[in-house]
């Protein structure tokens, strides 16, 4: 799989993209209505728009137990599956999801809610490459304003299976790691949000509380998961072409 090394960006370059403040439910790194269009025949748009993301990605397994994720529904709940959300949902008009609050009880005995988080996994449906690549730019776009409201903000270009690829990491508030991964493959993107509780077993005793360093979990999610995905969504598409 072809990679880059991270790269920090200066926050002045993406300044005029700064976006008021909302929290990762609220925001979507939204296209504009035209982008998408209504479906209008095209049979792989129509079909995709019609999938329960949360059945096509199987509940967010593979991520439940790379991540430890002991629930979901909030940072304290153990159990639980995460929702959907379809076509025209509230805090992504243009995607289907898999979305909910997580809790990782991995780090409760620092503090009840720093083992919580937010979780997002979308699939957005286009009707061309053209689109795709717009909705692809834009969601970078925003992923990167969020990016320089934080510290050590970083991002990692990658290829194969994908036509495009962008990880875009950061530390947010309360030392908390964010990351969002952006791929385009034809005619439709994968965009994950991701924010989680900082580890603080590495700063008080050196000991991690997680199973998972941020940067084993990014890269896991560029060589593992992601191809893992883009195969079952292909795998989808190639029945209705």
């Amino acid at each position: 799989m072809k990679r880059t090394v991270f790269k920090t960006f200066a926050a002045t370059g993406v300044a005029a993209l700064l976006l008021s403040g909302c929290s990762l439910f609220e925001r979507g790194g939204d296209t504009s209505g035209d982008a998408n269009g209504d479906g209008g025949g095209n049979a792989v748009y129509d079909e995709m728009t019609s999938w329960d993301a949360c059945e096509v990605l199987s509940n967010l397994q593979p991520i439940t137990e790379y991540m430890g994720i002991e629930g979901y529904g909030s940072s304290t709940n153990t159990g639980g599956e995460p929702s959907s959300a379809e076509l025209g949902n509230t805090w992504d008009p243009e995607s289907i999801g898999c979305n909910d609050l997580i809790s990782i009880s991995a780090a409760d005995e620092y503090a009840s809610t720093m083992g919580g988080g937010e979780i997002k996994v979308k699939i957005v449906p286009t009707e061309s490459e053209e689109q795709a690549t717009t909705a692809y730019e834009d969601r970078i776009a925003t992923a990167e304003s969020e990016a320089a409201k934080g510290t050590d903000a970083q991002t990692e270009e990658f290829g194969d299976p994908w036509d495009q690829g962008t990880l875009v990491s950061w530390t947010g508030s309360a030392e908390s790691p964010n990351v969002e991964v952006i791929a385009r493959d034809g005619q439709w993107v994968l965009h994950i949000q991701l924010n989680y509780g900082a580890d603080f077993g590495l700063r008080n005793e050196g000991t991690p509380a997680y199973q998972f360093t941020s940067d084993e979990l990014n890269q896991w999610f560029v060589d593992t998961y992601l191809p893992e995905v883009n195969q079952t969504v292909n795998d989808r598409i190639a029945e209705v072409q």
